[in-house]
């Protein structure tokens, strides 16, 4: 899938997910409205029904006594003595019934007026005259203008407290399908920045092979001319060459293979005490000479007064040599190389500085990933698979310490190596 069809389908794919959403939000908002609604129905028929009961009472003489609280009053002033609490439990009767369960404050008040004749309402006067929960009680005397009315605190939000597992679960469904859909998005999109990561590996490591191979092969030919094999010094130089070449590519299948060991997790770190200044001595006689080829010079100050801790030679050698190699490839110039040593905290801290190009900040956070490699405009100009940081990062982890890298673009870079002693013990 090519880049503008990978666009085209996310940009689809976000227009139909931001549609799931509106339309979502739609059908809750209808959804909503149909159980204010529904809700609403419900008291006002609640309501109705309290309205035909109390009519039910005044008519039969049997329960007039418990219809008022003085049965003696005239019909005018027949809402001044009904019994409220026998309201109160008639609504509580009929929500029960219609299943709704919530605090309410009711009241009798005369249409026009301001005031409550009676009921339960305590602080809730106005709320209830202005409620829109209210049923005439004409029924009780023709062409009476009061009302029974009640007051539901927070109304709206038992309608959304009876819609809460819909808006859980709907808003579930939003969120796993948009989190899957980023996290496609983002794993497509590393998977093809590794891929080319990979794709460029590939074509420098058979660049990185092709020419010590070729190197060999011209050698070697040279090397079956009559005229060379008469010739001793021509022989010893071919010959030379070849063997040069060869431990360059071996060298460099050994990298290569090392780099799959530790994808595999198959390393082993055999922790053996040793003297970190002597380490750097033998690995910088051993560099020295491709330093020296190009008129560099390198230079040691060791201050750490404890020099000694337990750590894998084999991988921590790997690891100067890595970092002096690097400081040597990107010196452009004549390359100026300075080792140091000093003790802090618990361990030893190893820095190698040189006065080469440097490295950008938006190179420095990704340079010790797999692969990474430091270009200057050139591919090939600096030779290399982009495993070498990646591997002395991992090591140096493994043996419980830090590698940092200090570096302006254009003024050289130093790298920090923090090892610990390891509970090694110096007397």
């Amino acid at each position: 899938m090519n880049k503008r069809t990978g666009f085209l389908l996310i940009i689809l794919t976000s227009f139909a997910i931001i549609g799931i959403v509106i339309s979502q939000a739609y059908w809750i908002k209808n959804a909503y409205e149909l159980k204010k609604e529904q809700f609403e129905q419900r008291i006002q028929m609640g309501l109705r029904a309290v309205s035909n009961t109390l009519f039910e009472l005044q008519n039969n003489p049997e329960a007039h006594k418990i219809f008022m609280t003085d049965s003696s009053c005239t019909p005018t002033i027949i809402f001044e003595h009904l019994n409220y609490s026998l309201i109160d439990s008639l609504i509580s009767s009929e929500f029960d019934c219609m299943e709704i369960r919530t605090d309410y404050e009711y009241g009798v008040y005369l249409n026009g007026s301001k005031k409550l004749i009676g009921g339960n309402f305590e602080h809730f006067e106005q709320q209830i005259i202005n409620s829109d929960y209210k049923t005439s009680l004409s029924c009780l005397r023709s062409g009476s203008p009061y009302f029974l009315a009640i007051y539901i605190p927070y109304s709206d939000n038992l309608v959304l407290l009876d819609m809460l597992i819909g808006f859980f679960i709907t808003g579930l469904f939003v969120l796993i399908i948009g989190f899957s859909f980023v996290y496609t998005v983002i794993i497509t999109y590393r998977q093809k920045k590794i891929s080319q990561i990979k794709y460029d590996f590939v074509n420098n490591m058979t660049h990185e092979f092709k020419t010590p191979i070729a190197t060999v092969s011209v050698a070697s030919e040279m090397l079956l001319r009559p005229d060379v094999q008469n010739n001793v010094e021509k022989q010893k130089k071919y010959s030379q060459i070849i063997f040069d070449e060869n431990l360059r590519l071996k060298n460099q299948v050994e990298q290569v293979l090392q780099i799959a060991v530790l994808d595999k997790s198959e390393f082993h770190i055999n922790k053996n005490e040793i003297d970190v200044h002597q380490l750097l001595d033998e690995t910088i006689r051993n560099c020295e000479i491709f330093i020296h080829d190009r008129n560099g010079i390198i230079n040691t100050n060791y201050s750490a007064a404890r020099s000694k801790i337990r750590a894998d030679k084999m991988h921590l050698t790997n690891i100067i040599s890595n970092l002096l190699d690097n400081a040597n490839k990107y010196s452009p110039n004549k390359p100026n190389i300075k080792v140091r040593t000093k003790n802090i905290k618990k361990g030893i801290l190893i820095s190698i500085e040189d006065k080469g190009i440097g490295v950008k900040a938006e190179d420095q956070k990704t340079i010790f990933k797999q692969f990474h490699r430091v270009h200057t405009g050139n591919i090939h100009d600096v030779k290399g698979f982009g495993l070498g940081l990646f591997y002395t990062e991992k090591m140096v982890k493994e043996h419980g310490g830090f590698v940092r890298l200090i570096s302006t673009f254009g003024s050289g870079s130093t790298f920090e190596i923090y090892l610990p002693f390891n509970d090694l013990r110096n007397n």
